[in-house]
């Protein structure tokens, strides 16, 4: 059997279909299991997860784009397309690529184009991502069960980050706190840059490292938290590829982030996770291995998932500096 794996379109909700990719090969350990990947994403997976083929897909906007996509999965034949992915567009997709069986939520109306479709009613209890994918499989009566494993990223890779914080100038036999600044979702997610200032002073004084990562996105606050440190942390926002920000993030002892396709990158590569929520909920999207630990302050706006917070921001706010200091010491 040809099995297809319609991957969600956020980093953070991809990694966390992991574990249901790992559940799945245990009900079809036979089986050829391909993955349709966001574009963005594609060169990520294909270093996490090279025992699967890999469909970089785009964003379908258009019909010259669903003909030239569905072309191609037209030609590969598969008998059975799953969707992580709850769009319309994802459905549509499978639908016109004539894939037989096609599994997945009844989200935005796309039930009619589902050979099995899952409902979810308003009164049941929301679920973390990870077993919001893994009860595709509980339905369809096969195993949800996921192992406990951590994804081993390649010595060469490795041996590339190595030699990039050298450059650098890191020094070997100290700690390293890999930070991410900002957030692409919105300014919502992003702790207090004074915040972070506070905390990197503290970090510095115990002789640990600091290395700022992460896309074009968090580029405007990480400048304004370099130009506080005159060089004495390494600023790589917008400088590097996802599989090289994966070579980084292996060499940390801490990493240190928000809700975000990162800290879901560190977790999984097993590396001690601190994770700031604030308009978000870690019991629906939280990390999913240990040793993690998430700050949040309970507030009665939160969560939210606004983008832009509308009052005071105090669910991030309200983080201290100190607060987030023990929680990395911890691991140190």
């Amino acid at each position: 059997m040809k099995i297809l794996v319609y991957l969600p379109r956020s980093l953070g909700a991809g990694l966390l279909s992991i574990p249901f990719l790992e559940a799945l090969k245990g009900n079809f350990p036979t089986s050829q299991i391909s993955l349709a990947i966001p574009s963005q994403f594609a060169p990520l997976m294909e270093v996490l997860l090279p025992e699967y083929q890999q469909v970089p897909v785009p964003i379908i906007k258009d019909i010259p784009t669903l003909k030239v996509i569905s072309a191609k999965l037209k030609k590969a034949g598969f008998d059975l397309g799953i969707l992580l992915d709850d769009s319309f567009s994802s459905a549509l997709l499978l639908l016109v690529s004539r894939i037989p069986e096609r599994w997945g939520y009844d989200r935005e109306g796309r039930g009619f184009m589902l050979t099995r479709k899952l409902t979810l009613k308003a009164t049941d209890p929301q679920l973390h991502l990870k077993d919001y994918f893994l009860n595709i499989l509980k339905k369809a009566d096969l195993k949800a069960d996921s192992p406990d494993f951590r994804l081993k990223l390649s010595p060469g890779l490795i041996a590339l980050a190595e030699e990039r914080l050298a450059q650098a100038g890191l020094k070997s036999n100290e700690p390293i706190v890999i930070m991410k600044p900002g957030s692409s979702f919105g300014k919502s997610r992003v702790w207090p840059v004074e915040h972070q200032i506070e905390l990197i002073k503290k970090l510095i004084d115990l002789k640990t490292q600091i290395v700022l990562v992460g896309s074009l996105n968090s580029r405007e606050i990480s400048q304004k938290i370099a130009a506080a440190f005159d060089g004495r942390l390494v600023d790589f926002c917008g400088k590097l590829t996802w599989p090289e920000i994966s070579g980084l993030l292996s060499l940390a002892r801490v990493f240190l982030g928000n809700d975000s396709g990162l800290t879901h990158l560190a977790n999984i590569l097993g590396i001690p996770v601190i994770s700031l929520f604030g308009p978000t909920d870690p019991q629906i999207c939280g990390p999913i291995f240990q040793p993690a630990q998430i700050l949040k302050k309970q507030v009665p706006c939160s969560p939210c998932s606004y983008r832009v917070c509308p009052y005071d921001h105090r669910c991030l706010n309200q983080i201290t500096a100190d607060e987030v200091l023990q929680a990395v010491s911890n691991f140190l």
